[in-house]
């Protein structure tokens, strides 16, 4: 257990507040509650699963989507949450909003108190073992409901804070280790040039270990050395894109090419069955967190749909697409999602990547609207589009 001194809360039992008694919002357009989902953040280690909320010229690093949308929520937005009780505003969502970000700040700079005295006396493997059950402890006891409490507000914060902190400290533990992760994917660059000199690290050694065996000299490394390259050569585009974000969601997005739209030259046939489109999802995606859930595979035709409403269709899922996995993965541009239309799709056949690419935003509202006139034949329609509403990119 930890955070025994923070007020109004039990290490044993989480929050000390009148839940009975409190005010609390609701959204309209979903429910606040508690989500063992939480949990799974721990098992994407490597990565960021942070959203990033600046206020006052300070960065804060939010886990939980409904307290980083509560926290985020504006003049234009407020009218998103209705209050259980009386006259609900933005001044009030700021006064609560308030308490976490000083809690928050709080919580930041405690970090190295709340991991305790024993923890700096542990081996690199055993600090890695206690953050992990410290990250779940923080986990077990964030997450917002709706309810509405400055102390509970305070804590959120403070425990946020300590998890953001903890997640972190074990990625950099890890990155330490001989063989161990390069660490968080903060900027992707960076975290390639670690690959890549972790890899001539080992070829060197590799080299080194082989020529004393057969007593040889040992050939300068030249396997970093690249050869010219003409300025008509273009690197080759990745096959498959690494997703960062959920899942779920972009399988969603997709599975809208499962059953029939409308278009303007009639009722146009499902894309896909199930199976097709988990075998065009993994030869397109991969997931480094849960490579299970897009298992390889090679898809070697070519997908024949009809022109005009159904490519402005394509467009926008992979718009889609890449907005919402942008905001994780800012490593990947557009033109490499261009290059999955470019490979599976002949409808894309006589058009360049760059002329794609400029049109992306042009024609992704036309895709949407057939999309959207598509909900009477479409089961999976008004699931895609609550998603696009989540992540702002529908109004």
């Amino acid at each position: 257990m930890f955070f025994h001194h923070l007020k109004n809360f039990s290490p044993y039992s989480g929050h000390i507040y009148d839940d009975m008694h409190v005010p609390f919002v609701q959204k309209k357009d979903g429910y606040l509650s508690k989500k063992d989902s939480r949990f799974d953040l721990m098992d994407r280690l490597g990565y960021f699963p942070f959203k990033e909320l600046i206020r006052d010229d300070r960065a804060y690093f939010i886990s939980d989507i409904d307290l980083y949308e509560f926290l985020n929520s504006d003049e234009n937005t407020i009218d998103n949450y209705t209050a259980g009780y009386g006259e609900w505003n933005i001044a009030q969502k700021e006064s609560f909003a308030e308490c976490f970000f000083t809690g928050y700040n709080v919580g930041v700079i405690e970090f190295e108190r709340n991991t305790g005295m024993a923890y700096h006396g542990y081996t690199i493997e055993q600090q890695t073992r206690y953050l992990h059950v410290f990250c779940l402890y923080c986990l077990d006891f964030l997450f917002f409901d709706g309810d509405l409490d400055k102390g509970l507000f305070y804590n959120l914060g403070y425990l946020q804070a300590s998890f953001y902190r903890g997640f972190i400290e074990i990625n950099n533990l890890k990155s330490a280790l001989p063989d161990g992760s390069p660490g968080v994917r903060l900027h992707f660059e960076s975290y390639n040039k670690v690959l890549a000199i972790a890899q001539a690290a080992k070829v060197r050694q590799e080299k080194t270990q082989k020529a004393a065996e057969n007593n040889k000299p040992i050939t300068p490394d030249t396997s970093n050395v690249k050869p010219p390259v003409s300025k008509q050569a273009t690197a080759p585009m990745p096959t498959r894109i690494e997703l960062l974000c959920n899942l779920d969601e972009i399988k969603s997005i997709w599975r809208v090419l499962t059953a029939p739209l409308n278009t303007k030259n009639g009722t146009e046939e499902a894309v896909f069955d199930a199976q097709q489109l988990a075998q065009f999802l993994g030869a397109s995606f991969s997931s480094g967190a849960f490579p299970d859930a897009l298992p390889f595979g090679k898809q070697t035709e070519i997908i024949k749909t009809s022109k005009g409403d159904m490519r402005n269709v394509l467009i926008a899922l992979i718009f889609a697409t890449y907005n919402i996995n942008h905001e994780y993965n800012r490593g990947v541009t557009q033109m490499e999602y261009v290059g999955i239309l470019k490979r599976h799709f002949s409808v894309f056949s006589g058009s360049g990547p760059v002329s794609i690419k400029n049109t992306l935003a042009t024609f992704n509202p036309k895709g949407i609207k057939v999309i959207k006139n598509s909900q009477s034949v479409n089961p999976h329609v008004d699931e895609m589009l609550s998603i696009l509403k989540k992540h702002k990119l529908l109004h």
